[in-house]
């Protein structure tokens, strides 16, 4: 369910508005962006002065993009997430073996987010960065469902809902389109923590033509990569184990 503010506030709100709005665009000006956005020319050059005194905006002859500092806000973000330091690695572990692409996200808002692309063409349009709505594409609505108290949780999706729930149900995956707008498929696998919090999602983008004998093979190593990673959460695996420590657990 969509988290709601017990007290939202404008302000905050309108500057986000903006910075999403940058991020959409190479650069634009003040009134471009004050009409696109339905503010008052002042009050949106107020709230860019802002931006650029913070250095998260910068400003190119007349016009206003977002700055490379958001990168690194981005970069510390994932830093701090136990979730790509327990999947990362495994991830471009399976992406090497299987010569797939995969992808680990996370919630954020009403989207998710891409915080590790592992063996990913450029040319999909699905790489670090990337956000998807959570209800458009299949990668957010795996971790929709995980996170909804029971079935009844009401998801608007042109996604055959009942279908992805009973997927989940019986193996703990879901087969389909990545998003509503791409015929990119992937197995989509929602990723939940020693305490059955779903922490996000992982994706095993499907090469275009599989047959069936590929798929059935990467859907038996998706599900034990699906495993390794949720062991990871109640084992107290840490980065500073060694590889050869990790290698023979598994092995074993």
């Amino acid at each position: 369910m969509e988290y709601k503010a017990n007290r939202r506030v404008e302000a905050s709100a309108r500057t986000f508005a903006i910075v999403e709005h940058l991020s959409t665009v190479d650069s634009v000006g003040v009134s471009t962006l004050a009409s696109e956005l339905e503010m008052s020319k002042g009050i949106m050059h107020n709230h860019l002065s802002t931006l650029r005194e913070l250095g998260y905006v910068t400003k190119v002859g007349d016009e206003y993009q977002l700055s490379p500092k958001f990168l690194a806000v981005g970069l510390r973000a994932r830093s701090r997430s136990k979730l790509y330091h327990l999947a990362d690695g495994l991830l471009n572990e399976f992406a090497e073996r299987h010569e797939v692409g995969t992808v680990l996200l996370q919630a954020a808002g009403n989207e998710c987010c891409v915080v590790a692309a592992n063996g990913v063409s450029s040319t999909v349009g699905v790489t670090v960065g990337t956000s998807l709505s959570l209800t458009d594409s299949l990668l957010g609505l795996v971790i929709l469902v995980e996170r909804a108290a029971d079935e009844t949780t009401p998801i608007e999706t042109a996604y055959d809902l009942d279908e992805i729930r009973m997927s989940l149900d019986e193996s703990r995956y879901a087969v389909g389109s990545v998003s509503t707008d791409t015929a990119l498929e992937c197995i989509a696998l929602p990723i939940t923590d020693d305490t059955d919090e779903c922490r996000g999602s992982v994706g095993i983008l499907l090469p275009s033509g599989h047959h069936q004998q590929r798929l059935e093979q990467l859907l038996e190593g998706a599900t034990s990569l699906q495993e390794r990673i949720e062991t990871r959460f109640s084992s107290g695996w840490t980065t500073e184990r060694s590889f050869a420590t990790e290698k023979h657990s598994w092995a074993e």
